[in-house]
């Protein structure tokens, strides 16, 4: 799932109404059976607001194209959030691997904000797990498994699980060599790397990898793209285990993975305060943003803030004990506008925030 380009896309449309629905949902059985009330509450409520400003006729193609998307919608397969957005020109239906509150919005744009937040905080992250037998990729948001790449499934588009026929084919004594059967993993591996190579293209994600250490050294060896791979484990109990038990597996060397990305940004903030190009007052901050100036925006994971903005621009948050908030989330609101002058945001594990700081801004100038 590539949460970049459904932003992007999403981004885009201006209409009136554009409608967006967030429901939470759940993964398994029993939980995911009230799923299907919760979405027709959810568009019940949503036609009788789209009727308080809209007439019967003019909401009619929108209410039908979302009732033609959800016509085959399959609850037993939900992950976190159903999340719907909706034109009279047509309905896009998503699952989305992360929770939202129940949310619907009727606006001239999309309702992107939980979006933009879980893209852009969050780690999502490829595992391969490989053995001289056979290769499975898995799409992990967080510790949360998105799918696992199947060729049966056309969305996905994948030649995963792949199998090495090679050991059917060839006769034991080639296999007791043990450098005959080196090369026939590694011809192996190259047809599975060519197939993550594919994966990656359409979506570039780290890629963790899973196996015994000679598997793994020999993908490593054989990799067309060496850089993309982020972290390796080779103590799993069952390499054909369920892919919830290789993801808590995975998790410590998720955890150095994110270690690392937190000290990166770290000496970011260092090496940009020397540089006199760190911004650290939030009026400043929000100016910069207006003006396109910011590089990078620094945020400490979890920070939300309601403010004041005043004609001037300048920032008052109501935490110093002004009520009268002009946004429920400035920085969000701040996000926003970097992405959209195409800087960039990273949010930071409060252990590697500089103490007393929750936002920090690179300047481009």
């Amino acid at each position: 799932m590539n949460l970049q380009e459904i932003y992007n896309d999403l981004k885009q449309v201006k209409s009136t109404p554009a409608v967006s629905l967030f429901i939470p949902t759940h993964r398994t059985f029993p939980d995911n059976e009230q799923d299907s009330i919760a979405l027709k509450n959810a568009i019940s409520d949503l036609e009788k607001r789209l009727l308080d400003n809209f007439t019967k006729r003019e909401i009619e193609p929108l209410l039908n194209s979302i009732n033609q998307e959800l016509t085959n919608h399959d609850h037993n397969y939900n992950l976190d959030t159903l999340a719907i957005f909706a034109t009279n020109d047509g309905t896009k239906v998503f699952k989305f691997p992360f929770k939202t509150p129940t949310q619907t919005t009727i606006d001239e744009s999309f309702a992107l904000r939980d979006l933009v937040r879980e893209m852009n905080s969050s780690v999502q992250y490829y595992i391969l797990v490989a053995s001289r037998t056979n290769a499975r990729l898995f799409e992990i948001f967080n510790d949360q498994l998105v799918y696992e790449f199947d060729h049966k499934e056309s969305l996905q588009n994948s030649n995963f699980p792949l199998e090495n026929t090679t050991l059917y084919t060839t006769n034991s004594a080639d296999r007791a060599n043990s450098i005959t059967e080196e090369n026939y993993l590694k011809e192996f591996l190259n047809r599975v790397d060519k197939s993550v190579q594919e994966v990656y293209k359409k979506n570039p994600l780290p890629l963790f990898v899973v196996g015994n250490t000679q598997t793994i050294s020999s993908y490593q060896q054989i990799c067309d793209n060496p850089s993309i791979i982020v972290g390796t484990v080779t103590n799993s109990a069952n390499l054909d285990a369920e892919a919830r038990f290789i993801i808590e597996e995975t998790q410590s060397a998720v955890n150095v993975y994110k270690d690392s990305l937190g000290q990166e940004a770290l000496n970011e903030i260092s090496k940009t305060k020397n540089d006199n190009l760190l911004m650290e007052d939030l009026s400043d901050i929000y100016r910069a943003s207006t003006e396109g100036r910011i590089d990078t925006l620094f945020i400490r994971k979890g920070y939300v803030q309601a403010a004041h903005v005043d004609k001037d621009l300048h920032v008052t948050l109501e935490s110093d004990g002004f009520a009268n908030s002009t946004t429920d989330d400035i920085v969000n609101d701040i996000l926003e506008v970097v992405l959209q002058n195409r800087g960039l945001v990273k949010f930071i594990e409060s252990d590697y925030f500089p103490e007393r700081s929750n936002l920090l801004a690179k300047l481009r100038y």
